[in-house]
């Protein structure tokens, strides 16, 4: 009796332990979920807010040395990265603090530098040849979307490509990124890129200046974005010194697979509520959930009719702008900007088109 007293005891003892473990982790796993949650939710207020700290147009010469940027190869420290979606992550890096700039214009963007990986198939990436497969390195573009020089710190939204069924491989800078941890560095190079805006409505390309008149059109693909986020801030959210100048109307067209994958949702959002002058339009490939169908504008590709409603005139007011008076620039991947840029410059007959 003593015996099955005892081990009755030993039994409820180690429950008891086992469900105290349970819940206790399951408090770490709710306090984590839900500081990680906080830390979403600040950047998106810090995002969404007038940039105080970026940096624009820098002309002075006595700055040029205290750029952090300068062609050559730099390191940036990983500080922290933020989970966004199942494939798309916020890297938040910092620079050297005796640099007063990090040195990225607006719409330009950096190189990532890593080693060279092999593929599961030898001289073959995800099934296909790789063109890489003699390179010791290599180099992938990435664009910050938000820049602090107080702080000295750049942050990125960068898509992890994983392997799976389709791509056994997965992405070869996506497989060095996913590894990397807090406090560990990557190389870059930068500055780079052909268009770059200047402030007061005005860009330069390919060492020309470009005024925007009255309507720019931005349509971004997935991550493409994030060339254009620093500029519509500094569009909706920074005063003009030229007073003269007259509002420019802004309507960002946004394509995504799903309705998961619209980074920075709330942050277009909340400029659409607030600012007259500018209107987002999100495309779909497909809807995932049926109840969200209405929270999108266009299921399927972004085809000439969605462009000719959005891009002939400022949708958000019923306003034809004449066609000398937008500019549309592009951004995403290949094969979509590709067959955006035939349907506007031959359908549509647009004058502005640049894909950056």
């Amino acid at each position: 009796m003593s015996y099955k007293v005892n081990n009755m005891f030993g039994i409820s003892a180690s429950n008891f332990l086992i469900s105290a473990l349970v819940v206790a982790t399951s408090i770490i796993l709710v306090v984590w979920g839900k500081s990680k949650w906080n830390k979403k939710k600040e950047l998106f207020m810090l995002y969404s807010k007038k940039h105080e700290y970026e940096e624009i147009d820098i002309k002075s010469k006595s700055n040029e040395n205290k750029k952090f940027l300068n062609g050559k190869s730099q390191t940036l420290k990983l500080n922290d990265i933020i989970t966004l979606t199942d494939t798309v992550k916020i890297y938040i890096f910092s620079y050297p603090s005796e640099y007063d700039n990090f040195g990225l214009g607006i719409c330009k963007h950096i190189k990532f530098n890593g080693l060279n990986i092999k593929g599961k198939i030898q001289g073959k990436w995800n099934n296909n040849d790789d063109r890489e497969k003699d390179l010791l390195e290599i180099y992938r573009s990435y664009t910050p979307v938000y820049i602090n020089k107080k702080k000295k710190q750049v942050h990125f939204i960068i898509r992890i490509y994983k392997e799976d069924e389709h791509f056994i491989d997965g992405g070869k800078m996506s497989s060095h990124l996913d590894k990397l941890k807090t406090n560990s560095t990557i190389n870059i190079l930068g500055p780079y890129g052909l268009i770059e805006y200047k402030g007061n409505n005005e860009l330069s390309h390919l060492s020309k200046s470009i005024k925007i008149k009255k309507h720019i059109v931005m349509i971004a693909g997935g991550t493409g974005m994030t060339p254009f986020f620093r500029l519509i801030n500094h569009l909706l959210l920074t005063k003009k010194t030229n007073v003269e100048d007259e509002p420019v109307y802004i309507t960002f067209i946004y394509a995504n697979r799903n309705e998961q994958e619209i980074l920075l949702k709330p942050i277009f959002d909340e400029y659409d509520a607030n600012f007259e002058n500018f209107q987002k339009v999100y495309s779909i490939d497909k809807c995932l959930d049926s109840t969200l169908k209405d929270t999108v504008d266009n299921i399927g590709y972004i085809n000439i009719d969605l462009l000719k409603k959005y891009v002939l005139k400022y949708e958000k007011l019923n306003m034809p702008i004449k066609n000398s008076d937008t500019l549309v620039l592009l951004c995403g991947p290949p094969p979509m900007i590709s067959s955006l840029s035939r349907l506007l410059k031959e359908e549509l007959k647009m004058e502005n088109v640049i894909t950056l």
